[in-house]
Formats: C-alpha cells, sequence, structure tokens
C-alpha cells in the first residue's frame, strides 16, 4: 500500500450484446487494490523520527523495569517497525481505535515477523474478528519461516469505533516485530444494465467516491464523483466494451 493520498478499488466489466451480463456476472467479483487511503495513523512508525505515536501500549502484568514494545530497525522496507521482546510470563499490547462504518467492508494489510518462531502467541484483532499470526509461519515439523510476512484480512465493522490491536508473547529468544498497518476502506459497488445504460451504485461507506471507467483496464479516466451512497447512469453504447470501478478519494492521513 502506497501512503499518498489515493483510492481503493472495487470493479465491474462489461462487454455488448449478447456477452454483456456474462461480463458483469464475472467482473463482479473483481478488486481492484492500488493507491490506497491508510486509516491508521503512524502506520509504519516512523513519526518524529521512529515512535509509537497515535498507538496505545498496555501490558498483562505490570514490570517497573519493563517499558514495553520498542521501535527496532530494519523493518519492512522502511526504517522502523515495532518489536514486541519478551515480558517474563506476560503480553504486550499494541492498540489504536479507528473510525469505521458499521456494515461496511474494510482492507486490512500489514507485515509481521516471527523471529525465529520461538514466540509463545500473537494475534491481530479488529473489533471481534482474532487472527492468530504465529500459524503462518510454521513451514514443517519445528519449522518456522524466517523474515517478514505479509497479512491481508477483510473484515465488516459493526461498530462507529474499532479497535485495532497486536497482542503478543515474545519468548525470550525471540521477538515479534509488526510494520506497515492499513485499514483501507472496500466501496460496496455493483452495477445493472438498464437499456443502453449501465447503473452503477455504491452504496457505502460514506466517503467521496470516484466512479471511473476504461477500454483496457490499464487507462482509467474519472466519470462520476459523489459521496456515497449514489446511483450513477451512464450510456455505453458508443463503447465495443468497458470496465468500471469505484475509487475512494481523501486525504492521506500521515
Amino acid at each position: 500500500m502506497l501512503e499518498e493520498s489515493g483510492m481503493q478499488y472495487g470493479g465491474v466489466g462489461l462487454g455488448r450484446s449478447s456477452l454483456l451480463i456474462a461480463a458483469v456476472a464475472v467482473f463482479f467479483n473483481i478488486t481492484f487494490s492500488g493507491y490506497s487511503q491508510n486509516l491508521v495513523q503512524n502506520g509504519n512508525f516512523d513519526a518524529g523520527g521512529g515512535s509509537f505515536e497515535n498507538w496505545q501500549i498496555s501490558h498483562s502484568i505490570s514490570q517497573p523495569s519493563y517499558s514495553g514494545p520498542v521501535i527496532g530497525t530494519q523493518g519492512y522496507n522502511d526504517p522502523y517497525y515495532a518489536r514486541f521482546v519478551y515480558e517474563t510470563q506476560g503480553q504486550d499490547t499494541l492498540s489504536q481505535e479507528i473510525s469505521t462504518t458499521p456494515g461496511a467492508v474494510y482492507d486490512i494489510s500489514f507485515w509481521a515477523e516471527d523471529g525465529d518462531g520461538h514466540n509463545f502467541s500473537a494475534e491481530f484483532n479488529f473489533g471481534a474478528y482474532s487472527a492468530n499470526l504465529l500459524n503462518p509461519f510454521e513451514i514443517g515439523p519445528g519449522q518456522y519461516y524466517s523474515g517478514w510476512k505479509e497479512f491481508n484480512f477483510e473484515v465488516t465493522a459493526t461498530e462507529l469505533q474499532t479497535d485495532l490491536s497486536f497482542v503478543a508473547a515474545a519468548d525470550m529468544g525471540s521477538e515479534f516485530g509488526v510494520d506497515n498497518v492499513t485499514v483501507v476502506p472496500v466501496p460496496d459497488f455493483d452495477a445493472i444494465i438498464v437499456g443502453t445504460n449501465i447503473e452503477v451504485t455504491v452504496a457505502s461507506p460514506a466517503y467521496n467516491t470516484i466512479v471511473q471507467a476504461s477500454t483496457n483496464m490499464v487507462t482509467w479516466v474519472n466519470v462520476y464523483t459523489n459521496l456515497a451512497p449514489f446511483t450513477f447512469t451512464n450510456c455505453i453504447l458508443q463503447f465495443p466494451h468497458r470496465f468500471y470501478r469505484a475509487a475512494i478519494a481523501y486525504q492521506q492521513i500521515q
């Protein structure tokens, strides 16, 4: 995911005559992920030259000599990352509240590394959704992948504020790292053919959304912009085939 203002895409492709409806059905399932807004603040932990700014840290056990996760270097493709280290009989939670729309779908992505596979536990949570992050690093009996691994989830929000958190208990011989955390709203995108027109509907979330069109899925042009929900109607007679996608537009959150 790029850290600049941009778009999250949901797409649909169109042909003509008897192939038209079949093409619509096929391309309903395509999601284009491109220049994406990140609702997470300081998702790559580089604020102020490396920090946990905008994140909250808590511990299951309070120890005077223990300060919790630290900012590590080098992260995944950037200078910094969140580094969970060993805490005796305890675990750390790194969290941030995200403003969400109930019923809207969010694409969540981050990179993580499991040291040498010695950690006790590591999980990711987004509201009521939870995922074990250690199992994907197992590549065989007693063998673990060493290095950064990308994680992707699509989760439907149920609240106006959703808690995103990483909970890790690192072993004294290892660490657990997290970097490049992104949460991107996915447009609820649909389309139908009515006569010689296509009706493109974006139901949610309530962001300014751009409808884009292309004849080759390489060059895209903006054809309509509005605050969702809305329905946009476009004549397709002059095009031998055309593709459409919905793109959320915004200002990047630093």
